[in-house]
């Protein structure tokens, strides 16, 4: 496990420390994202409370990571059908290889058999 920093960050106006292993930046890129989020929907209804947002945002956050997640599986299937396509094309590659050979040799026989 990579070192564990302690970033302190401010979202919508509150102050929190996060320990993770994760860059500085990163970190501070994804608070500033959520702060803006959740001011965003405060603004456009201002009977939200703080909870309120951090809930609404918290729900359209998962969703967006659930929908990734079956996006991300879906593509991992796919690839292990085209590995496997791949996998079966170049066994048959192979054997038309070997087949070309053996007809080649057997005509380079034929040949020499009859002086052709």
């Amino acid at each position: 496990m990579g070192n564990v920093n302690k970033i302190k960050i401010e979202i919508a106006g509150a102050s929190y420390t996060v320990a993770t292993s994760e860059q500085e930046g990163y970190v501070r890129d994804l608070a500033k994202e959520m702060s803006e989020d959740i001011e965003g929907l405060m603004t456009r209804n201002p009977a939200l409370s703080m909870n309120d947002a951090l809930v609404l945002c918290s729900i359209a956050y998962l969703s967006e990571y659930k929908k990734e997640a079956a996006n991300s599986d879906h593509i991992r299937s796919q690839l292990k059908e085209y590995l496997g396509d791949t996998a079966r094309a170049r066994m048959e590659v192979d054997e038309a290889n070997r087949r070309a050979d053996k007809l080649a040799k057997e005509v380079e026989e034929l040949r020499r058999r009859y002086g052709v």
